[in-house]
């Protein structure tokens, strides 16, 4: 019996579940713990959720955010614990010690660099999103989707896959989002809540970042620098950074776009993103994860340091040398 068969029978005979996702997070971490969430009323069950970080505001919207909780978790040998969109424990952050003491943990994701922390583990690299893999086991409960679950689903997919247009974008994804529409959505809508909409603050703090640009390796690496500091003066939010790095990675001739984020002299946060590289193994080579477009890793030390190895070990990873 696989781990996909018991998860399903699992679920089915429990009562109690936290459902959690990681910390800084995105779309799809927030549409699939909101999607699971409701399923689970639906059910019957009696469900919490928690996030080890405040909702981005573009995500706010979204049908059952309010019910997110972001402390209180107490350790409970009486609950099954749904980790999902989380390569590792470690990304749940303060959640970690008290998850441990759930009856059981069953972990959905993903992401290649996932460690099958669970006692139950469904981690599917090929699938677009945690999203994708949420929509089969809804299916398989036998659950009917309502309009919030679609829209939370479709977040999901959309946002993890760059709206669709990521490389692990596949045929099976546009089924799962062709099902998704026929629940009254607005594409144009939630593109535009998801993609387009703003504040002031971020084109203030992307103003920053581009003028940090720095080209190494034949003009094949990009690098953006940005500092707390930075933002706290332009008055932008820590989620106000996620896709800044991309500006980088799509300069005409760049493979490779990496942001360096200076939360203290003591840590430097490093997001990646790639053209055609597999940047999760350049993060899984300095203990980060990721996916092979998109992937981070955090670095104890200050930014002379951190720049130094990452910058070592990209150069490597874009010259065929061991990483």
């Amino acid at each position: 019996m696989t781990d996909r068969v018991e998860i399903i029978e699992l679920i089915q005979r429990t009562k109690s579940f936290y459902v959690l996702s990681h910390m800084q997070p995105d779309g799809d971490s927030i549409g699939s713990l909101l999607a699971m969430g409701e399923v689970l009323q639906v059910m019957g069950k009696d469900v919490k959720l928690f996030m080890p970080g405040q909702i981005p505001r573009r995500y706010a919207f979204l049908k059952g955010s309010d019910q997110i909780a972001y402390q209180d978790l107490v350790g409970n040998k009486d609950v099954v614990a749904i980790v999902l969109d989380s390569s590792d424990l470690d990304r749940l952050g303060y959640f970690k010690a008290n998850i441990l003491q759930s009856h059981q943990i069953i972990n959905i994701d993903h992401h290649i660099t996932n460690q099958h922390f669970g006692n139950l583990n469904l981690v599917d690299p090929a699938a677009s999103a945690t999203g994708e893999i949420i929509f089969d086991i809804i299916k398989d409960l036998q659950v009917a989707l309502t309009e919030s679950i679609a829209e939370a689903l479709y977040v999901a997919i959309s946002t993890d896959t760059g709206s669709f247009k990521y490389d692990n974008t596949t045929a099976k994804t546009h089924l799962v989002i062709a099902a998704l529409l026929e629940y009254n959505l607005s594409p144009a809508l939630l593109s535009q809540r998801m993609f387009d909409e703003r504040p002031l603050s971020f084109y203030v703090l992307l103003k920053e970042a581009l003028s940090s640009i720095e080209i190494y390796d034949n003009r094949k690496i990009a690098v953006m620098t940005l500092g707390k500091d930075i933002r706290e003066r332009t008055g932008a939010m820590n989620d106000d950074l996620e896709g800044i790095v991309n500006f980088a990675r799509n300069i005409e001739g760049v493979e490779l776009g990496i942001l360096f984020y200076i939360e203290s002299q003591e840590e430097v946060k490093v997001g990646f993103r790639s053209r055609t590289v597999d940047v999760s193994v350049l993060a899984g080579k300095l203990n980060g994860g990721g996916h092979p477009r998109a992937a981070g890793c955090r670095i104890l030390g200050n930014f002379e340091f951190a720049k130094e190895i990452v910058m070592r070990e990209a150069c490597a990873l874009l010259n065929g040398l061991p990483v």
